[in-house]
């Protein structure tokens, strides 16, 4: 199992895929501090609210973005075609369908902490670099903001789980990616509405303040609002249920039958690796 989840991880960390991550966390990072800088000096005229620690404490309410693309982090451990267990290797051979499908998962959250890490050290580097004329950042500041990375980190875990479970439900990837976004900004969204000032429907504002994802998120920039065990446990929650339901629908997907156009997969290849692991 060890193996299994190093060698996913260590083939996803060298994808194609991860390196164009990778360059998306350091756009962002790019753009965000041209936003600063165009903000002072076209918009508003003066340093007042864009100095360099601002910037580290705006970004605290916008770890939202990359909850939305967790998708992408489970996409490059899932692969380009739908994981075969009848196809079975050295390392794979003892292994059930549970077995892969939590190893894929582990792979992933591997996948998301390094991209954390390197989403921290970009972030504060780019910053300090883009905020020189404002002063350096301070040591508290860069040690409240990895408080928030931290905290933010579960949700994160979250994001990746109903991500592969997006990817293992539907054949389609554009289907699992349209489900995922469904999930994870459509109805959070609608339900947040719901539950907001004038409307204020009970049971969409237990909702919002109590079940949903995305709603933590806007806690986490202060220390005041951040409810560090409601995210433990909400994220526990999601975790779980979705783990079962794309365990579940792994467990029982029938893998010949997959559609041919599932990313170029080839239909009767998968055919003749089942029948052939059935003669076995």
């Amino acid at each position: 199992m060890i193996r299994y989840i190093y060698t996913e991880f260590k083939k996803a960390l060298k994808s194609q895929y991860s390196r164009k991550y990778i360059l998306g966390i350091i756009v962002v990072c790019v753009l965000a501090n041209l936003a600063m800088i165009a903000f002072r000096d076209y918009v508003y005229g003066t340093n007042d609210g864009t100095y360099g620690y601002n910037i580290i404490m705006f970004a605290g309410g916008f770890f939202w973005l990359p909850y939305y693309t967790t998708i992408f982090i489970a996409d490059i451990v899932f692969g380009r075609t739908y994981p075969d267990p009848f196809i079975k290797d050295s390392i794979t051979k003892n292994l059930r369908r549970p077995h892969l499908y939590i190893g894929k998962l582990i792979a992933t959250w591997l996948m998301l902490a390094v991209y954390i890490v390197l989403s921290f050290v970009f972030f504060i580097g780019i910053s300090t670099f883009f905020q020189l004329s404002t002063g350096t950042l301070s040591g508290d500041v860069v040690k409240d903001f990895a408080i928030n990375v931290l905290c933010a980190a579960p949700l994160l875990a979250a994001g990746c789980s109903l991500g592969l479970m997006s990817l293992y439900c539907f054949d389609k990837k554009i289907r699992a990616f349209a489900a995922f976004w469904i999930i994870t900004i459509l109805l959070p969204r609608i339900i947040m509405l719901l539950g907001a000032e004038p409307l204020s429907i009970g049971i969409c504002k237990i909702i919002k303040d109590k079940v949903l994802i995305t709603s933590q998120f806007t806690t986490l920039q202060f220390f005041a609002s951040r409810n560090v065990q409601q995210i433990l446990i909400s994220s526990a929650v999601y975790i779980i249920i979705s783990t079962l339901i794309g365990g579940y629908v792994f467990c029982r997907k029938r893998i010949d039958n997959l559609p041919a156009d599932m990313d170029g997969r080839n239909k009767k290849g998968a055919q003749r690796s089942s029948a052939g692991n059935k003669g076995k």
